[in-house]
């Protein structure tokens, strides 16, 4: 009685061959099996074997492919891409245990190149993807070489798909790749063994049992030929050994460059190495934000450009939602590495790389994450691109939504350098002069006053070390940031308003605030009387040729407490019983709080400013693409981890006496 067993299988390949080719119909025929019997070995049972298709429609499920399966392109399933045209439904034939079908081929662009080179008979190997339900195992000892390799009969097969492929042997084509879809996991297939031995048979013929009469010579593949008395075939253990070779550098090959999901399908085709290399590297190109759209999951990116910025992306963004959920809402791609501690974080990005954390303890993984430079390319690894990215992050965002008063009523400009740059006061262009009949316009001139400064650089650096990802310290790298980017954005509001507070001499060698300059008032409190004086003096500011330039504030500046009320109640609107309750300067003067504007002891001060637009006050600068807080980071060498340097270029100077005004204040109650 013939006994049954129940294993799983991935899809098959076998090699076939084009025939006619029809131009205008973009069709033509292939010879897609001829079901000869091809050495194979399974990993699974340590076995090696000879495989046979039976070809007969008995024996063939014939629907899929009927039905317009798929051409692809060398086997590959992972990419609509992929697909090079389609079987033409009901085009599949069976002659003299020989299966032909007709191809047609897509109109995309990108499948022109193939499209001629079948034309010209450069491509002209098939092979077809297959699934077998059910083999017969005959056991065999009497070949002609004295071993007893088994034969597996498959008697119940199906054809899936048939791709173009470079190589078309049957030996090369092996077991396709086992990827998590409906075509292409693992199946069940039945395997009946027959108690009985079966003679060697041509390697030419081939044997129908559910069809006896059914005996045909197959004139397509030729039997291998003998090796020469001078050579020794290798032994089984030397093809297993190769074999083993081979799959480990496929898959070390893929997992450098993160398309893991490759190698499979490259080592279950039997593709050798080199063709390796050029697969994965035509995967990369398509990767790239130069070439065309590329679907990679963000954690499965690798490489440079868009695919692997996505993946940094991703592992930053799982970081900034464990640092501030309310802030960083958690993407799809970010899920995969939800919860992960820092050290959980750093043996991903390493193992990503081709690296291994196996037997490594704590602090050499933490070594090994900020150390490791990519394999094939030259920059460093993930991990410290991810921290740099994390902290430059938390930085930016503190440095952007710490509060800064003065940009209302100062002025911004950029500086190309660090040389002293002059900003000039311009002092009013002279009167127009009426012109007679037949006269000449006269030339006139516009005063000047110059004010000088450049810019400053300030920074700090900020190290991240190993011990930081041993004890899992998010807030190393989140909250230390975005203390420094509060401080860079606190120290733009210190030097603006020490201006006010210090009085600095101006171009013409006066203070800022000075009797000369008409802008000091008599030392009260916020009051009508008070801001009458102060609206007069701006009135009486005037430019060439002693002509008024009318000048007008527009807000009010006080440091917080008594004087900010008072600010408050006289620009306030109200509902008055008589004209001696009218608040007059409501709605004209809009009031800016500022605690840099506390004096050290005695009264507080407060100040007037006129629009930027209109005249200048205090000007603020950035280096010309540098506007902000930025950082550079480097591996550490002064310390285990990675160093963050914190930069800031920037300057502020008064520019124009005019437009400011100050009042000493009362002293506060």
């Amino acid at each position: 009685m013939p006994q049954d067993q129940i294993i799983d299988l991935p899809v098959i390949g076998r090699a076939g061959s084009l025939q006619a080719v029809d131009e205008a119909a973009r069709t033509f025929e292939v010879l897609w099996t001829t079901g000869a019997q091809v050495r194979r070995y399974s990993w699974a049972r340590d076995e090696e074997f000879d495989e046979e298709l039976v070809v007969s429609p008995n024996a063939m499920r014939l629907d899929r492919l009927n039905g317009g399966a798929p051409f692809l392109n060398s086997h590959a399933s992972y990419s609509l891409r992929s697909i090079l045209g389609v079987v033409e439904d009901g085009s599949i034939r069976i002659e003299a245990g020989r299966a032909f079908a007709r191809i047609r081929l897509s109109e995309r662009d990108e499948v022109e190149d193939i499209w001629r080179d079948i034309k010209a008979g450069i491509i002209r190997n098939v092979s077809v993807g297959y699934r077998v339900h059910r083999f017969e195992r005959v056991a065999r000892a009497d070949r002609s070489d004295g071993g007893a390799r088994a034969l597996y009969r498959a008697v119940d097969w199906e054809p899936l798909e048939i791709s173009a492929v470079a190589i078309g042997a049957d030996a090369a084509a092996g077991i396709r790749a086992e990827r998590d879809d409906r075509e292409t996991r693992l199946h069940p297939c039945t395997i009946t063994t027959r108690g009985t031995t079966m003679p060697q048979t041509d390697p030419a013929v081939v044997e129908d049992r559910d069809d006896p009469s059914a005996r045909h010579a197959d004139p397509a593949p030729q039997a291998p030929a003998a090796p020469p008395p001078s050579q020794t075939a290798p032994d089984a253990d030397t093809i297993r050994a190769e074999e083993r070779r081979r799959s480990a550098d496929i898959m070390a090959l893929c997992r450098r460059a993160g398309l893991a999901d490759m190698a499979d399908d490259l080592i279950a085709r039997g593709v050798t190495i080199d063709d390796a290399r050029a697969a994965v590297l035509d995967k990369l190109v398509d990767s790239d934000p130069a070439g065309r759209t590329a679907e990679p999951a963000p954690a499965q990116a690798s490489g440079s450009g868009a695919a692997e910025i996505a993946y940094r992306d991703a592992v930053s963004n799982a970081l900034l939602h464990r640092h501030n959920p309310g802030a960083h809402a958690l993407e799809a791609g970010a899920r995969e590495f939800r919860g992960l501690t820092l050290l959980e974080m750093a043996r991903h990005a390493i193992e990503r790389r081709g690296g291994s954390t196996r037997g490594l303890s704590k602090m050499e993984v933490a070594r090994t994450a900020f150390e490791q430079r990519a394999t094939g390319y030259h920059s460093t690894s993930d991990f410290p691109a991810i921290l740099a990215n994390v902290a430059n992050t938390t930085l930016r965002q503190a440095y952007a939504s710490t509060p800064r008063t003065f940009g209302a009523w100062a002025r911004r400009a950029t500086i190309t350098d660090f040389k002293p740059v002059q900003r000039t006061q311009l002092g009013g262009a002279p009167d127009l002069q009426r012109v007679l009949e037949s006269g000449e316009f006269q030339y006139g001139t516009i005063g000047e006053g110059r004010e000088v400064y450049a810019l400053a650089t300030y920074g700090r650096i900020v190290a991240i070390t190993r011990q930081v990802l041993i004890n899992d310290d998010l807030d190393a790298f989140t909250r230390l940031p975005a203390s420094f980017g509060a401080s860079a954005a606190d120290l733009e509001s210190d030097i603006v308003y020490s201006i006010l507070m210090q009085n600095p001499a101006m171009g013409d060698g006066k203070a800022l605030f000075h009797a000369d300059h008409n802008n000091m008032g008599t030392a009260s409190s916020i009051s009508e009387t008070a801001l009458a004086s102060a609206y007069r003096a701006f009135g009486q500011h005037k430019g060439l040729e002693d002509r008024l330039i009318s000048i007008l504030p527009r807000w009010i500046l006080t440091p917080p407490g008594p004087r900010a009320i008072e600010a408050r109640k006289q620009v306030t609107a109200t509902t008055p019983s008589s004209t001696a309750e009218v608040n007059t300067f409501s709605g004209r003067l809009e009031v800016i709080e500022e605690p840099r504007l506390i004096p050290a002891s005695g009264q507080d001060p407060w100040f007037l400013a006129a629009d930027p637009a209109r005249i200048d006050t205090v000007e603020y600068a950035y280096l010309d693409g540098q506007e902000g807080v930025f950082t550079e980071t480097r591996t550490g060498f002064e310390v285990d981890g990675l160093e963050i340097k914190a930069r800031h270029d920037f300057a502020a100077k008064a520019i124009d006496w005019r437009g400011l005004y100050r009042n000493p204040g009362a002293a506060p109650a």
